[in-house]
């Protein structure tokens, strides 16, 4: 399995777990912490932004909609509306309500509009346009949320020196451990593994719970044939978080460098169901694979 796989596994497990490194809040609060599959809402709430912090996005949606029905608030209105339709993954309808915002705005339109126009335009893998909402924000306002969010786009593109520039750019602004593992994975592609271990030993030092840090570091480790400490750090991840095929895959890997068969193929196979029961059907094949030319099936 290729690193770039596992950099796009990765990318979804941190978006899952803190999805603050990509949009702005609505109204001062953070607008990813939230739960779309929370129950439905109570309507006789009718302050939009209380049912998006409960987690009834749908409710909060129909508020929205409501107000910019009547006029009411439209510019905030549909500014919120929009990210809601992101975290739902409506990322055409969340365009939608940021094109007619900025034609509202013009020339006034702040930096946080296009940044989350970046995003929705990142998600629909129209990457370029990404960049330009990326690079205009920066001129408005430059932050870690245009760096975190132009570097994903230009990793995505394999413009790996510009993706990097921005991860510590962003990490500099700062600091905190999505931005220092965006950094991390971008140095795995290039080959800077020693650097990986660097940067994720810091950061365990400071988030010992953090546990793709020891993810990424075992993957750094694997490949500078430091094969023991590549399993310690895989299961002592496994330990915080137990569902991670990634970890699995490379403990797998390392203990077939130490001729640990029976261990390896335990791993292997773990991984293997994993990613199936995760509906990562690549991935499974390619695991498969793997253990077919380490003579492990």
């Amino acid at each position: 399995m290729s690193h770039r796989n596992h950099l796009t596994n990765l990318l979804l497990l941190v978006i899952s777990l803190s999805c603050s490194v990509l949009l702005p809040s609505i109204n001062g609060s953070n607008a990813e912490s939230q739960n779309p599959s929370a129950p439905a809402a109570n309507t006789s709430n009718t302050n939009p932004e209380d049912q998006f912090k409960k987690g009834n996005i749908t409710a909060a949606i129909q508020l929205w909609s409501r107000d910019i029905k009547n006029g009411k608030e439209v510019a905030k209105s549909l500014y919120n509306r929009s990210q809601a339709y992101i975290l739902l993954k409506q990322y055409d309808i969340a365009l939608r309500d940021l094109n007619q915002l900025i034609a509202m705005q013009g020339v006034t339109t702040p930096s946080q509009v296009y940044i989350v126009r970046g995003i929705a335009f990142n998600e629909l893998n129209r990457l370029a346009e990404a960049i330009e909402d990326f690079n205009q924000a920066e001129k408005l306002t430059p932050s870690a949320l245009v760096y975190t969010n132009r570097g994903l786009a230009y990793q995505r593109l394999g413009q790996l020196t510009k993706a990097i520039e921005d991860f510590n750019k962003a990490v500099k602004i700062s600091p905190i451990p999505i931005n220092k593992l965006n950094l991390a994975n971008v140095q795995i592609q290039l080959g800077q593994f020693n650097e990986v271990v660097n940067t994720m030993s810091k950061l365990i030092s400071e988030e010992q719970s953090f546990f793709p840090a020891y993810l990424v570091r075992s993957i750094a480790y694997y490949n500078l044939g430091q094969y023991e400490a590549s399993i310690r750090d895989c299961v002592f991840s496994l330990k915080l978080s137990p569902d991670q095929p990634d970890a699995y895959y490379y403990a797998g890997l390392s203990f077939a460098k130490l001729n640990q068969k029976e261990d390896a193929s335990q791993n292997l196979v773990k991984s293997a169901d994993l990613y199936l029961r995760q509906n990562q059907s690549n991935n499974y094949q390619q695991v498969l694979q793997k253990m077919s030319e380490l003579n492990l099936q």
